[in-house]
């Protein structure tokens, strides 16, 4: 996991720790300090969360991401 990977995953962990549901992109983007423009990086980010097994995304739900188990 990359730096930045680390960055963004412990993000949506405290968010949805304390909101109950998972941050927007919007909020991702500038907790990260991206460009408003930046939807991709985001998008790649939680790819490779993914892949990691880190975070599961919900298809076609807004907001959709889950928390998987610690290891």
């Amino acid at each position: 996991m990359t730096k930045n990977q680390k960055k963004l995953y412990d993000f949506i962990y405290r968010y949805m720790s304390k909101e109950g549901i998972a941050p927007s992109f919007d909020e991702m983007i500038v907790f990260m300090r991206l460009s408003p423009k930046s939807k991709s990086s985001i998008h790649r980010y939680l790819t490779e969360l993914e892949k990691e097994q880190m975070i599961t995304r919900i298809p076609a739900k807004e907001r959709g991401i889950k928390i998987n188990e610690r290891r």
